[in-house]
């Protein structure tokens, strides 16, 4: 599978709560950058998960453009989504895992404040009660920094009282596969689809999926994938004996806790193939980008493969 490092994917958030609404810069070098952000992120209750909108301030108070980096560093592990108001970002990690975010920022002119809004997406399930992360979230710039406090706000529109946030390390999915008949086309080859379900028990840290298949022998190789966000073969599920493998990014970014995911598998065999069961198929379904794989095979399923008369 993919490590993906993506342009302008950014990331903040919280610890302990903050009160008030603006903080500026702690310590601010004269003559550099001055940011300025509101003390909490406050991550909204959607459908499914939690969504935010981040809003920075950093004024140039010198009389050269500023054009270095930007650092920020995560509250919640894989919180960020993308933004294009920022370049390239440079990723690192603190010891428990949360990304550190180093990205270019283009030049900020003498005396010009520059507003930069960063999206946030976290997973968990919304709850009738706030949470507030452990962590705090940091931005630094130009020798300032700012720090915030990342706060999940309850289903009924509170934040007070916040209770102590507990993310999943490991991966809870659910995937169902449903068995596949090919059935011969005009060209005289075999086709049938594979559907698969996957459904997200957890808010385990990752930025999208990843899906795999495998298929016995008398299976064409790579099958496709309806939702596909580029296939490398796959790498995680083994090929059996004579048979075929793909493995791909699946487009739609994060599963939230309690959400499901359709995806469908194209699979052919040549013409001329016998028809009957050709056995037995697998196909995975896995978080991508920081969270542990589960132990209980629940990411996977199988399904028998036959090629119609």
């Amino acid at each position: 599978m993919r490590t993906l490092l993506r342009a302008g994917v950014l990331t903040l958030a919280a610890g302990s709560l903050l009160l008030g609404s603006t903080v500026a810069a702690q310590a601010a070098p004269a003559g550099t950058i001055t940011i300025k952000a509101d003390t909490r992120l406050v991550l909204q209750p959607a459908e499914f998960g939690h969504t935010a909108l981040f809003t920075v301030s950093f004024h140039n108070t010198s009389d050269q453009p500023y054009s270095g980096d930007v650092t920020f560093t995560e509250p919640i592990a894989q919180s960020a989504a993308v933004t294009d108001q920022l370049g390239a970002c440079g990723l690192g990690q603190t010891p428990d895992r949360r990304t550190i975010y180093n990205c270019g920022l283009d030049p900020i002119q003498p005396g010009e404040t520059r507003l930069v809004e960063l999206p946030f997406v976290v997973p968990a399930k919304p709850q009738p009660f706030a949470q507030i992360a452990p962590d705090l979230g940091t931005i630094e710039a130009g020798g300032s920094t700012v720090s915030f406090a990342a706060i999940f706000q309850s289903t009924t529109g509170s934040t007070s009282n916040p209770v102590p946030y507990e993310q999943d390390t490991t991966a809870a999915l659910t995937v169902t596969a449903g068995d596949v008949v090919l059935r011969r086309q005009a060209d005289g080859t075999f086709q049938g689809l594979v559907p698969v379900t996957v459904r997200n028990n957890g808010d385990a840290p990752h930025h999208d999926l990843d899906a795999e298949i495998a298929l016995p022998a008398g299976i064409e190789d790579w099958p496709d994938l309806d939702v596909a966000d580029g296939c490398t073969g796959g790498g995680v599920l083994p090929r059996p004996p004579g048979g075929a493998t793909n493995g791909c990014s699946v487009t739609g970014g994060k599963l939230a806790e309690g959400q499901q995911r359709n995806l469908v598998w194209t699979v052919k065999a040549p013409a001329g193939s016998v028809p009957g069961s050709l056995g037995a198929g697998t196909a995975l379904v896995l978080l991508n980008g920081g969270a542990a794989r589960q132990t209980d095979g629940g990411d996977q399923d199988t399904f028998t493969v036959t090629i119609a008369p």
